[in-house]
């Protein structure tokens, strides 16, 4: 597989936490397509859809890639103290809005993401492993709280995740991914651990429109093909939900693809892309019309939050890497 690199440091291990996914899986071919990043493990949770079908989509998506020495290994499949909630109006109920990957040659290297994400960390020098969290973060708390030495090693995680000064996706005050186990994101975003948030504010910043997809559906590699596929996928559900809400075409807004979960992997090969502020964050946990709420609040623990991009030079950077990909 050809890997791109636009500068000349050697690459950074990264362990990538996810829940495929639609943009879940562009975030995978744009770390695997990059020089930057060494991926040395895939964890999965239930997020988008249960935990058996992202682990099956992320070891898909792997064999796509013949990226067969990377180890997929299954983690929570429900919130820490709540109900799974899931996104398969978005993205099929298979994940993967009904496009068919390869079928892998192989299965998950285990079921215990955390426990696998604590033997890497303690493996390799303190600080060198950065992990993208794609997904709910509860494998990520279940780190924190049952192997904690071991999370204190991490370089730095950078989470998608979050609605700070915008409106949420799965409520007026919600995104997904806090929404799905607020719980699992308090107890991570009060670690104390080296934190970059990328929520809504950023990622809406960054988004394809079918011009955008249309031309990468020209590129002869498959991944392209198939990222383009992805992104049509989203689209039309999206216009689907606003049919079925009734939301009027005058009212609705243009037929774009927010790089939620792309952004990440962006953020970690080229981070002066974006803008970045300390805030102090805080979660909602109350059950309330407000919970899962990403709020800026004096209580919250400082953390890097992602708030502006330089949408075209990043949407033109994971074209050329997708672009490149066979």
């Amino acid at each position: 597989m050809r890997m791109v690199s636009a500068t000349d440091r050697p690459p950074y291990p990264v362990i990538i936490d996810t829940d495929p996914g639609l943009d879940d899986a562009l975030a995978i071919f744009l770390a695997c397509a990059s020089a930057e990043l060494d991926v040395i493990l895939v964890t999965t949770v239930a997020g988008n859809v249960a935990v058996e079908l992202t682990t099956a989509n992320a070891l898909g998506l792997l064999e796509l890639l013949a990226l067969h020495h990377i180890p997929v290994v299954a983690g929570a499949a429900k919130p820490l103290h709540r109900a799974p909630i899931e996104a398969a109006n978005i993205h099929g109920a298979d994940g993967m809005g009904g496009i068919v990957l390869p079928t892998p040659r192989r299965g998950p290297a285990g079921t215990d993401a955390a426990a696998r994400i604590a033997d890497e960390l303690a493996r390799r020098p303190a600080g060198s492993v950065r992990i993208l969290a794609l997904g709910p973060l509860t494998n990520l708390a279940n780190l924190c709280v049952q192997y904690p030495e071991a999370a204190s090693r991490v370089g730095a995680i950078v989470a998608m995740g979050g609605a700070v000064r915008e409106r949420g996706n799965v409520t007026p005050f919600a995104e997904f991914n806090i929404a799905a186990d607020p719980e699992a994101a308090r107890i991570v975003l009060r670690s104390q651990l080296p934190i970059t948030l990328v929520p809504l504010d950023v990622t809406r910043q960054v988004a394809a429109d079918r011009d955008w997809s249309a031309r990468l559906a020209q590129k002869p590699g498959d991944v392209a093909r198939l990222s383009s596929r992805v992104i049509e996928v989203y689209l039309s559900n999206i216009a689907r939900r606003r049919m079925a809400s009734g939301v009027a075409a005058a009212q609705a807004r243009p037929a774009t693809f927010p790089m939620h979960d792309p952004c990440v992997t962006l953020f970690a090969i080229a981070g002066g892309l974006f803008g970045v502020e300390r805030l102090p964050i805080e979660v909602v946990t109350d059950g309330s019309e407000r919970d899962g709420q990403t709020l800026i609040d004096a209580v919250g623990v400082p953390i890097d939050v992602l708030t502006r991009a330089d949408a075209a030079k990043a949407l033109t950077l994971m074209f050329e890497r997708l672009a490149a990909l066979p």
